[in-house]
C-alpha cells in the first residue's frame, strides 16, 4: 500500500488553471479546448520540447529510436539508494513551467522502502522512483526553484 507524503512548497502548483473547467479522463472535447486556449503558455514550453526531439533524432535515427523506446529515459527514472546517500538526500529537477501537480508516495516492497515521485504535465510527465534500504523513511519533501528536495530519517 502506497502512502502519501506532504510536499512543502507545492501548493501553489495548478493554481493558474480555470477551476470552472472539468478534470480527468472524462473530459469532453468543447471543455478541453477551452481550456487548451486559456492557458496557451504552454505552447513555448512544447516548441521547445519539439526542438529537442529534432535534435536527438538527427543523429543516428536506430539509436534514436532505441534510446526514446527505452526505461532509462528522463520520464521514467530508478535508483538505489545505500543508507549514506540517502541520509544526503535527493533532488529532482522538475520543469515548473508545465507542471501541473506533484505526488510522492512511499512502500515497502521485498525488504526496500520505495519512494516513488510522480510530476505530471500538460502532455506527459515524468515518474521516478527510488529505493532506500526499509528503516528509512522520507522525513521531508521540500520543493523550491524547481527543485525536488527528499530528505531521509
Amino acid at each position: 500500500m502506497w502512502r502519501k507524503v506532504e510536499i512543502l512548497g507545492s501548493e501553489t502548483l495548478g493554481e493558474e488553471l480555470d477551476d470552472t473547467l472539468d478534470r480527468g479522463l472524462d473530459i469532453d472535447a468543447e471543455t478541453m479546448h477551452k481550456r487548451f486556449l486559456a492557458d496557451l503558455p504552454h505552447l513555448e514550453s512544447a516548441k521547445n520540447n519539439h526542438n529537442e526531439v529534432l535534435t536527438q533524432i538527427s543523429g543516428r535515427i536506430d539509436e534514436s529510436k532505441t534510446n526514446s523506446r527505452s526505461l532509462d529515459s528522463d520520464s521514467v527514472a530508478f535508483d538505489e539508494l545505500d543508507r549514506e546517500a540517502a541520509k544526503a538526500g535527493f533532488e529532482i529537477s522538475l520543469d515548473m513551467d508545465s507542471l501541473t501537480e506533484l505526488s510522492v508516495t512511499t512502500s515497502i516492497d521485498d525488504g526496500r522502502r520505495l519512494v516513488r515521485v510522480i510530476a505530471p504535465e500538460r502532455f506527459g510527465g515524468m515518474i521516478h522512483t527510488l529505493s532506500v534500504p526499509a528503516s528509512m523513511d522520507v522525513d521531508s519533501a521540500i520543493l523550491t526553484d524547481g527543485i525536488l528536495h527528499l530528505n531521509f530519517d
